[in-house]
């Protein structure tokens, strides 16, 4: 990393300011090259964390090209631990690629997607975990998802995950110790604290495993599917959460032949809420495309709306609904409560039990706001228990295999087995958790990790 790097870090387009990040250890030098500040000196030396009105000229004639402001972060004082210069310009686009230009022919090299956070890791100023966590600020569409990511770039994931790791290297050199002096009899007097150790940070780690659930729909959004026999409401209901006319509705059954999906905000929470075709028994050839589309929806969706139409009798269609939803999270939605009711009610309930169904009707809009504080609750599953949420998937599966290799370690111990055994089970969940904070990478880990991040961050 001895190589000086730039990049944009706005946004592409038109805007008020458009701001270039330059870092490594010719940041300084080369802004200097560009640079002139307003009040003339003879040799222009800023001082750190300071902020300078002046030009950026092109050294070829000195043309001026915008007026800026300049500010320089010693290291290790910066985002990357590095010497940083950052240029606040004018948002065009012009002028901002042609300030780039000009960093770029005085020597630094265009900055890769990540490459500022990844030399803040590999510089020590934060862990991988922090880094990730750059990232989910970033795409963050909730105050929740905001809060979860920001949790985990402060630092608090990486101290857990920090206390975890010396407990279980703790845990290793007391096992390594009773390899080593067996004659000390240290097997025998430390088993049950061994044990104490083990299950203690297993618990733990079950704690933050068990929270990915909840912090994947916080950060990611939730796919619900709305899903029924044909006729029964589901394009009308798809239009009143969306609060606009965006699926055909008629009097018809079959109308929809393929999926809809859009996204609607439930309180804090982005649905990706999705219209599919009718299920039903013997349907036309055009309708079997699209009811083995909504069985593909149903499979991937994190809650189904079963929508029932109360007005009309229990009958194969509602049948197959039950059949294809089994197994599901689900929440019941009988709607069409604005009509005569002839669904038998209580014989449907007894089908699914523990359900507690929502009366509406999608055509009047009515308890539409008791609909959206189900779906919220039912995607939720409740608070979370566990106030941290782990909110990427790398981390849950180095979790759950190190929790498997604790559980190893712990049948080992139970049954009496060799420390040998016993460590080598205790080191792997180490090392897992070596992986989320950074602590064991390898390049292409942080490759894979870092090409997700726009260039300029």
């Amino acid at each position: 990393m001895s190589d000086t790097i730039a990049a944009i870090v706005t946004p592409a387009g038109e805007g008020g300011v458009g701001l270039l990040r330059i870092s490594g250890p010719e940041a300084l030098a080369l802004a200097r090259g560009l640079f002139h500040p307003a009040e003339a000196v003879v040799s222009f030396a800023p001082s750190p964390w300071r902020v300078y009105f002046g030009e950026i000229r092109d050294p070829a004639g000195g043309t001026l090209v915008d007026e800026v402001l300049l500010t320089f972060y010693k290291a290790p004082k910066s985002f990357t631990a590095e010497d940083v210069v950052e240029i606040a310009a004018h948002g065009g686009m012009y002028i901002t690629s042609r300030i780039l230009d000009l960093i770029v022919g005085a020597g630094a090299r265009l900055a890769e997607p990540g490459e500022f956070t990844r030399r803040a890791f590999q510089n020590g100023r934060i862990d991988l975990s922090q880094a990730e966590a750059v990232a989910g600020v970033i795409a963050a569409q909730s105050e929740r998802a905001l809060m979860a990511s920001l949790d985990q770039l402060k630092g608090r994931l990486s101290a857990r995950l920090n206390d975890q790791y010396e407990r279980l290297i703790a845990v290793i050199a007391q096992l390594e110790a009773s390899i080593d002096f067996p004659e000390e009899g240290l097997k025998f007097q430390k088993s049950e604290a061994l044990k104490n150790d083990i299950d203690g940070v297993a618990g733990e780690m079950d704690a933050l495993i068990e929270s990915y659930r909840q912090g994947k729909i916080i950060s990611e959004g939730a796919r619900v599917a709305i899903v029924g026999k044909p006729n029964a409401g589901k394009s009308s209901l798809l239009n009143a959460l969306l609060a606009e006319d965006r699926a055909i509705v008629t009097p018809h059954p079959g109308t929809t032949r393929d999926l809809i999906e859009e996204r609607v905000r439930i309180r804090d929470i982005h649905i990706r809420i999705i219209d599919s075709a009718g299920l039903r028994k013997h349907p036309e050839v055009i309708e079997e495309e699209g009811i083995e589309r909504t069985r593909a929806a149903l499979a991937g969706a994190d809650l189904a709306l079963m929508l029932f139409d109360a007005s009309q009798p229990l009958d194969e269609n509602d049948e197959l609904l039950l059949a294809e939803a089994a197994g599901k999270k689900k929440l019941v939605v009988l709607n069409k409560c604005d009509l005569p009711e002839r669904l038998d009610t209580a014989a449907l309930l007894g089908r699914l039990a523990g359900e507690e169904p929502v009366r509406i009707s999608a055509r009047e809009q009515t308890n539409l706001g008791a609909l959206v504080d189900a779906i919220h609750d039912r995607v939720l599953g409740g608070e979370a228990r566990e106030p941290l949420l782990l909110t990427r998937a790398r981390h849950r599966e180095q979790l759950v295999d190190a929790r498997q290799a604790l559980s190893r370690a712990g049948d080992s111990l139970g049954q009496g087995l060799s420390e040998e055994f016993i460590a080598l089970d205790v080191d792997a969940a180490a090392q897992c958790l070596g992986r989320i904070l950074g602590k064991v990478y390898s390049e292409d880990l942080l490759d894979e990790i870092f090409n997700e991040f726009c260039i300029g961050k």
